[in-house]
């Protein structure tokens, strides 16, 4: 409740990271497979880069080392953010489905938004780490989607990464492709002799 309430400034990319990392450890995983989709997948890559002794394998799913240049107004409530990808929600998905019944599901929060979105993602760019990664990466991505191109530079400059496009497909891949998206995570996660 006091993160919810606050101004934002414990919303960091390494508190983020940090977080899971401590979680993990917190359950005694040692080493773990990190998948992160989106703003998700910035953070998995800042984990990765962080403590990559830990990973066994990393997927990002539509995602980028950055840097990312997105514009997004200020918004007060969780009702306006709320409101504001509600406009946006359909955009994110190739064919005519706009899976509104996963938009209700949704939880939003303007503070955590608002600070991500102005404070931690103008400074966001790990491409001069990538090159240091030896984890195996999976990149997973919509033919349709705005992040193909960081997707496609993330597999020239990473070393053991290996890019899988999804035709028909926009942000969410899980959701348009779910059978192809789980069989090609679920091979890259069993392609290795070390367990996840």
């Amino acid at each position: 409740q006091s993160r919810a309430c606050g101004d934002g400034d414990e919303f960091t990319h390494e508190t983020w990271a940090t977080d899971a990392r401590d979680l993990a450890t917190h359950i005694g995983l040692t080493r773990l497979a990190v998948l992160g989709h989106s703003y998700g997948g910035f953070l998995a890559l800042e984990y990765a880069v962080r403590w990559p002794d830990m990973l066994t394998h990393l997927v990002l799913v539509a995602t980028s080392a950055g840097p990312v240049r997105v514009q997004f107004p200020m918004l007060d409530t969780d009702i306006q953010l709320r409101e504001h990808f509600r406009d946006r929600w359909p955009r994110f998905f190739h064919g005519e489905n706009k899976h509104w019944d996963l938009f209700v599901t949704l939880t939003f929060s303007a503070v955590a938004f608002n600070t991500a979105f102005t404070r931690a993602l103008p400074k966001y760019d790990l491409r001069d780490r990538v090159a240091s990664l030896e984890t195996p990466m999976l990149l997973v991505v919509g033919r349709q989607d705005a992040y193909l191109p960081h997707m496609e530079w993330l597999a020239d400059h990473a070393k053991q990464a290996t890019l899988c496009v999804l035709n028909d497909v926009g942000h969410f891949p899980f959701v348009e492709a779910p059978n192809e998206f789980i069989r090609t995570v679920a091979s890259f996660l069993g392609s290795a002799g070390d367990a996840v």
